[in-house]
């Protein structure tokens, strides 16, 4: 497994070195190092972007930073998806990840894309905000074409792939959600396992992630192994449809069955949508109704526009990042590399249903968990509303104090258009993580109240529908 690089080991790089030599020594480093990680360029970084980015770098040198701040040399790199220039046209806003070009929102004619300058609210609020009203009423698409998607195929696949996630695997065409762990137990990584056959895996994790979790991967591959690991990254394209008439979007678009019944949530299925060959999967990030349709690469172009023509009479449009980041926040969804890192065990994360520490198989962390999960964990991950009289949001990394005492910190943090108000989740000790309890979040120097909220702040479609058919199964019986 390749180090962060370390720029040398001296005096100037005393904390780099420190962490480095700890990570030799104990197998895995203290803290979460993502941030210093090789990894995080790939193919896509040529020379030509390299001159760019150096020159832009040295003369930003003493320029401060600001939250969601977009550097443009070099950009956009090769990585840009079929809906590229489509998306372009129709208002998106990028942001950088790993390469990739990825809708952040979508401006309306008139309205700014560029990059504020600030720390306070952004012109991109009431932008945002449309999209999360037209996924809760109506219907939205998205380009999420930048995860990175890994093929596990042949035989022994199955026992691999085992011995490397804390869940177990799910059964065939269907989805689950698992976790890779160090020996420590801490997270690594967060996976959506679709099962396309009974050795065959088809693996999904965060565009900033791609090769961090190839990496640990191919490192654990035994010798000897018949099975084949493929990076398929740039080979796949994914659009999501998301709200509440996906479902009647995605009919008009193909011959196959999609009821909740015949389509249940986390389902897997490779189907043909517009006439083309794709794997469909019942999931989205939002925590409403939807679908990832992964496909190939070169048809992105052609079935976003399918998918814009079917989705008119439902009033569809575009939705970004952004808005989903409100809405996985308020589903209580975590996100690698906030709420799920090398900092912090799962346990601590509350991913406690996605760890089977007495599952068969054994996997990688497996006896720390069964410690850990025996244990008082020195902190726990809590959701809060954040009364900043609509100044600023959070947006993770800043300081929660309680008693003029730093207790915790937040992981992420947005607008929740549902419930009108700024929310993020943060990590406090246990006898802070009470429902009701008060503590002070600060931003840009000063501290504002914060309240302790239900984990998850509101129902998921898939549990808001099996909520509604048992009610339904149990009026019809009365």
């Amino acid at each position: 497994v390749r180090p962060p690089q370390s720029s040398g080991i001296n005096a100037e790089y005393g904390g780099t070195g420190k962490y480095l030599a700890r990570w030799i020594m104990n197998g895995e480093p203290d803290y979460d190092l993502i941030e210093c990680d090789p990894d995080r360029y790939s193919t896509w970084c040529d020379r030509k972007f390299l001159m760019a980015k150096a020159r832009e770098s040295y003369g930003m040198n003493t320029t401060p930073a600001f939250p969601k701040e977009e550097r443009w040399a070099g950009r956009p790199t090769e990585r840009v998806s079929g809906a590229y220039e489509d998306t372009k046209a129709r208002g998106a806003a990028f942001g950088f990840h790993s390469g990739w070009e990825q809708p952040h929102f979508f401006a309306t004619q008139g309205e700014r894309k560029d990059t504020p300058i600030c720390h306070v609210r952004k012109h991109w609020h009431d932008a945002v905000g449309r999209e999360v009203d037209m996924i809760m009423n109506r219907v939205g698409v998205i380009d999420l074409t930048p995860f990175g998607k890994f093929m596990l195929e042949g035989p022994g696949a199955t026992k691999f792939l085992s011995s490397m996630v804390a869940n177990t695997l799910p059964k065939e065409h269907r989805v689950n959600i698992s976790h890779m762990l160090t020996p420590n137990g801490k997270v690594y990584a967060e996976l959506t396992i679709s099962r396309l056959g009974k050795d065959k895996y088809y693996l999904v994790t965060g565009s900033g992630s791609e090769l961090h979790d190839l990496r640990w991967l191919v490192h654990h591959i035994p010798e000897g192994a018949e099975f084949t690991l493929t990076n398929v990254t740039n080979d796949m394209g994914v659009l999501g449809v998301t709200g509440k008439f996906a479902r009647d979007v995605l009919s008009k678009l193909t011959d196959e069955p999609v009821s909740h019944e015949e389509f249940p949530f986390l389902e897997c299925r490779e189907m043909k949508v517009a006439g083309f060959d794709v794997q469909a999967t019942r999931i989205s990030y939002t925590g409403e109704l939807g679908w990832e349709i992964h496909h190939d690469r070169k048809d992105t172009g052609a079935l976003y526009r399918a998918i814009l023509d079917a989705g008119q009479e439902y009033g569809i449009g575009d939705y970004g990042a952004f808005a989903t980041n409100s809405l996985r926040l308020e589903k209580g969804f975590r996100g690698w590399g906030a709420e799920m890192n090398l900092d912090k065990n799962p346990y601590e994360a509350g991913l406690g249903p996605f760890i089977k520490p007495n599952k068969k198989t054994k996997f990688i962390g497996q006896e720390a968990c069964k410690q850990l999960v025996q244990q008082e964990q020195s902190c726990k991950l809590v959701a809060m509303t954040v009364d900043t009289y609509g100044l600023l949001d959070p947006e993770g990394n800043e300081t929660v104090w309680f008693d003029n005492k730093v207790v915790g910190n937040t992981t992420s943090g947005a607008w929740s258009y549902n419930a009108n108000t700024s929310i993020c989740m943060a990590f406090v000790p246990p006898h802070l993580a009470e429902l009701g309890t008060n503590v002070y979040v600060e931003l840009l120097g000063r501290r504002f109240k914060a309240t302790v909220v239900n984990d998850p702040m509101y129902e998921t479609e898939a549990v808001r529908t099996r909520n509604a058919l048992k009610k339904a199964a149990i009026q019809q019986s009365a």
